[in-house]
């Protein structure tokens, strides 16, 4: 008997396992991939929101007190204390948000010359 040209069955079977294998790990990074994308879109935000509310408050001539504010699901809060330098003012802004796995902080601080 000749051989026969062609694929069994069988081989038929384990190149689709095979390939249902690689498609569902792409899907399953596909769905890792847009969390991380949407995690890093929030921090990102969160960064910009504190950045902007330090340079208010350096724009001012010589703040003090504190306070906070939600904006897009991201709490900024403020602080200007007054460390035993004269005319220097320490500012501290905090930041928080939500993601899946629990809330995330941040913060930056500075040291503020007022003239």
């Amino acid at each position: 008997m000749q051989g026969t040209r062609g694929f069994t069955i069988v081989e038929a079977l384990v190149a689709v396992l095979i390939l249902n294998v690689g498609l569902l790990g792409l899907v399953t990074a596909s769905g890792a991939v847009t969390r991380m994308i949407g995690q890093g879109r929030r921090a990102t935000l969160a960064a910009a929101f504190a950045s902007e509310r330090l340079e208010v408050l350096r724009a001012q001539a010589c703040p003090s007190g504190g306070g906070s504010e939600v904006r897009d699901g991201v709490t900024v809060a403020w602080d200007v204390g007054v460390p035993p330098l004269p005319r220097v003012r320490t500012l501290l802004v905090r930041v928080q948000w939500v993601t899946p796995r629990g809330p995330r902080r941040d913060s930056i601080a500075t040291l503020l010359y007022c003239p």
